[in-house]
């Protein structure tokens, strides 16, 4: 069942989560995303660490809305744990091997093992490799949206008797090929005179109508150096791209969480460090044109230390306080090179015609508080606070097609007072009324696009706040046959922060404020003892305040990456065979409404200013069949996802400004969802 209200995708090495309409909006090393993600409690500060494996994961906590009176960093959408499974005291383990389309191999393995009676390992690794479902029509061109994922994972964990108990933990992942590249989604515009844009060799936009036999009908670039021509191909899944493309993630977390048990209390502490880091070539004129390659590369490097203490009793006053710690060494760099930049860069003796970034320390303290107490047997009282200080500082360093290059020291410091009220009420043991008023923080952040000694103003910008109102009921109904939980909520923003693309890359601004309002109903029916149904469904109004933004009012806009309408249905129905082994039917059916990807709600096509940012609304269908053997001892699973092969627009980004392919906004990047793909899994457990 998919979790209403919630987008999850990728653009190139970085990932976007986002929740009731917050999530990542600033992809630079200088700012925090407004989901947090964790896995097992350890926050992961940069987007490129969310990028792995959940194989062999226990289960994912999701939760809604301002966080931070419990755990981890303070986050203003929501919080995603994954938990994995952890060592136990029995020998086993499970195997699979999957193959599919493009020539999709997958092996995943987890093995447990007890090494004495109070000691036990578990280890789990994976590989994965796939062909680009993206073809290229460039003679050895490289194809995108391939896999190459490598990873390890490895517990080991003590008990330390009837008092506590000890977790070490190591994780390393590592991701090359291609990877996620965007493709061009506006033909390169015509012009009646034609454009020198960055001076020799440069390129040309041509003018509209015949060029060496060229049609009228189609739009095309020319590099004026060579006299090459270079056509633009808006077909999903294909693109004409001369250089090679190419991706290297790796992030590796090492953990440690140490429990103990008092009479009336438990202390627990979690240490965790990060480091994660990328490289990615990506071919940015988007043709076979040898004219613009831009190379991102990231570095972090994160600690960060938990301690709490909870109540351990039967009381009704239940309890939890705790210190979090959190400091991140982050650097970011984005480079222009090839024919249109290597000419500033030869004139000026720097490395790259055009390169912007730099380094960023964040360091974040907070103590929290959170506590339950029983008013009677059937209604309960729950208040949280938390106070942090947040700080940044760092040095944005580049070239911007001058005569020098430039390091502007840049930073600021903030902190904030959050809390949490929640009254619960039991009308029955099947039937839980809920409501909630929390507020929740964000961090201010770095732009590290700004040159300050260039005239930029626009450094720093301000954190973000929320007061957010909440009010639903959980149920489990019909002697354990149906469960229906469904939420109204109602989200005020302060500050809310965005990003978009401007003229040196991505920048990130606040608004004045903004209201995100909805409805989520999650639901699931046995309908049969073999039939179940499962269905979630996200309605969702969101609006900015008035206010103007590079020239264009928000008033009433649709808050970035926040479609009006998701829901989602599946089917599942099991078969038991003579033999003891069964077979089971999955059907899964979602949609999601047109999508804004920037807060300026542009939508008229690349002769607009601006040019578009909306993705139109998508239906997906998978379609999952399973056998399992006597004591599920053999499972075997056939899929197909995207059934019916729509094309799917999963994330647009309006490049950046100088490269100048649309109407005024830079080019418009998109990535695709996958089209339809089949696999065959074949798994051993023991």
């Amino acid at each position: 069942m998919m979790s209403p209200s919630m987008q999850f995708g990728n653009f190139g090495p970085v990932t976007f989560v986002t929740m009731r309409g917050i999530g990542n909006e600033n992809t630079t090393a200088g700012g925090d995303p407004g989901v947090a993600v964790h896995m097992d409690g350890i926050y992961m500060g940069r987007p490129v660490a969310s990028l792995f494996s959940a194989f062999d994961t226990e289960r994912v906590e999701i939760l809604r809305g301002p966080q931070g009176t419990l755990y981890g960093r303070n986050a203003t959408g929501g919080s995603i744990n994954l938990i994995t499974k952890k060592p136990d005291s029995e020998f086993g383990g499970e195997v699979d091997v999957t193959y599919g389309d493009y020539d999709w191999l997958r092996f995943r393995g987890a093995l447990n093992i007890p090494l004495s009676d109070t000691a036990a390992a578990r280890i789990v690794v994976f590989k994965e490799d796939r062909d680009g479902y993206t073809s290229n029509s460039v003679a050895g061109g490289t194809e995108a949206n391939d896999a190459d994922n490598t990873g390890v994972r490895a517990h080991l964990s003590f008990d330390l008797g009837d008092s506590g108990s000890l977790l070490l933990s190591a994780s390393h992942i590592d991701s090359a090929g291609v990877g996620s590249k965007a493709e061009l989604r506006e033909a390169f515009p015509g012009s009646t005179t034609g454009r020198n844009i960055a001076g020799p060799p440069g390129f040309a936009f041509s003018p509209m109508g015949p060029f060496s036999g060229i049609p009228a009908s189609n739009n095309y670039i020319i590099n004026r150096a060579t006299g090459e021509v270079a056509v633009n191909d808006l077909s999903a899944f294909s693109e004409a791209k001369d250089l090679t493309e190419s991706q290297d993630k790796t992030l590796t977390l090492l953990s440690a969480t140490f429990e103990w048990n008092f009479e009336n209390l438990s202390f627990k502490s979690i240490t965790g460090y990060v480091e994660s880091d990328f490289e990615s070539h990506q071919d940015e004129d988007y043709s076979a044109l040898d004219l613009a390659e831009l190379v991102l590369t990231e570095e972090a490097q994160q600690f960060s230390q938990e301690f709490q203490l909870l109540s351990n009793n039967d009381g009704p006053f239940q309890w939890i306080a705790g210190l979090y710690y959190f400091k991140e060494d982050a650097t970011r760099q984005s480079r222009f090179f090839r024919s249109r930049y290597d000419v500033f860069a030869a004139a000026f003796g720097v490395e790259s015609g055009f390169n912007v970034g730099g380094q960023v320390d964040s360091e974040s303290v907070a103590v929290f508080g959170q506590g339950t107490y029983d008013l009677s047997d059937t209604l309960s009282l729950t208040a949280g606070l938390r106070y942090t200080k947040d700080e940044k500082k760092g040095t944005n360093s580049g070239f911007q097609f001058a005569g020098r290059p430039y390091s502007d020291p840049v930073g600021d410091s903030w902190d904030e007072l959050t809390y949490r009220l929640a009254l619960d009420w039991r009308m029955s043991d099947n039937v839980m009324l809920f409501g909630s008023f929390s507020t929740g923080y964000k961090s201010g952040g770095i732009n590290q696009v700004a040159a300050l000694s260039l005239g930029a103003t626009t450094a720093v910008y301000d954190p973000e706040f929320v007061d957010a109102i909440e009010l639903g009921i959980k149920s489990t109904l019909l002697d354990g046959r149906l469960q229906l939980n469904s939420s109204i909520y109602h989200n005020k923003y302060e500050d809310l922060q965005f990003q978009v693309f401007g003229l040196g890359g991505p920048e990130a601004f606040n608004a004045e404020g903004a209201t995100v309002k909805g409805v989520e109903v999650e639901l699931r029916a046995a309908l049969t003892d073999s039939l179940t149904i499962d269905a979630s469904l996200g309605l969702t109004d969101s609006a900015f305040d008035a206010q103007v933004i590079n020239g264009v009012q928000l008033d009433g806009n649709q808050v970035q990456r926040t479609p009006d309408t998701t829901y989602s249905l599946g089917l599942t129905n099991d078969w038991g065979l003579g033999d003891g082994s069964g077979i089971r039917l999955r059907l899964e059916y979602s949609y999601t409404d047109d999508i804004f990807y920037t807060a300026f709600n542009r939508n008229g096509g690349f002769a607009a200013p601006g040019g578009s940012d909306l993705a139109e609304d998508y239906s997906n269908l998978n379609a999952r069949l399973f056998w399992f053997s006597a004591a599920e001892k053999w499972p075997i699973e056939a899929s197909i996802t995207n059934l019916t092969d729509e094309v799917q627009e999963g994330n647009i980004l309006r490049g950046i400004g100088f490269l100048d392919f649309g109407g005024g906004g830079g080019p418009e990047d998109i990535t695709y969802n996958p089209p339809r793909q089949w696999g065959l899994r074949v798994g051993y457990n023991f």
